[in-house]
């Protein structure tokens, strides 16, 4: 079983779309998924077409002391969501102080769901790191966009994920190409040479309440991430 975590650079580069769609993607190579949102916002259940109104995850369970595992949807044979629940302001401060008490929780909880799945994908906060180092992850990748908010961010943050992905991408953009060319030369192979095109139907596939693969197999963005989730089960022996 692996572990990998997906988050964003900056807030609103589509880390979690693209988790969605990535854990949709390895289901359909036969894989066991199990989704975990941990980002207070509660929105990857949104791609699994769960109701608005739904407010039961693994965060609200923990907080009311029941069951986190009964938190969990199938999605479908194989492919299963753990959302993180709605949680209040009040309700955020004492779910930290909690994590705080119970040090290495998502490594335990991770241990103890290794036999049923093959992958657990984690939608990692952007800015939160009690939470974001509660999650035990084999393997991080960081998302990111070429435009010149994620140029400087990158180059103020003091740690870096294992590699780093690049999301809607443009090619008929001549700043995205720029910057593409000095992240390759920076960054090597931690960029990786997959990219993720810009492609209206991953915002189409939200609307919609579906995985992309789901409701585009036929799209680009939908090969990308194919292309994706071909790249991670290569990667299922290093880390393992």
């Amino acid at each position: 079983m692996i572990s990998l975590g997906l988050y964003g650079l900056r807030g609103g580069a589509g880390s979690t779309s693209l988790l969605a769609a990535l854990g949709y993607a390895l289901h359909t190579l036969e894989q066991r998924v199990l989704l975990v949102d941990m980002c207070p916002d509660n929105l990857l259940r949104l791609h699994f077409n769960l109701a608005v109104t739904e407010k039961g995850g693994w965060a609200r369970a923990l907080l009311d002391g029941q069951d986190w595992k009964a938190q969990s949807w199938s999605i479908a044979p194989n492919l299963s969501l753990l959302p993180y629940g709605r949680l209040t302001r009040a309700d955020q401060a004492r779910l930290e102080q909690a994590l705080r008490l119970q040090s290495g929780l998502w490594a335990r909880r991770t241990s103890a769901l290794a036999e049923h799945f093959d992958w657990i994908l984690f939608d990692l906060p952007q800015r939160l790191p009690r939470q974001d180092s509660a999650a035990f992850c084999q393997l991080q990748i960081q998302v990111l966009e070429a435009d010149a908010a994620c140029h400087v961010l990158l180059q103020q943050q003091e740690e870096m994920a294992d590699y780093l992905l690049l999301n809607r991408f443009d090619p008929a953009s001549q700043v995205q190409r720029d910057l593409m060319l000095i992240w390759r030369q920076h960054y090597d192979v931690r960029l990786l040479s997959l990219i993720v095109h810009s492609d209206e139907a991953m915002r189409e596939a939200l609307a919609c309440k579906q995985p992309v693969g789901r409701y585009a197999p036929g799209s680009l963005v939908a090969q990308d991430v194919l292309s994706l989730a071909i790249w991670c089960q290569a990667r299922e022996g290093v880390v393992a």
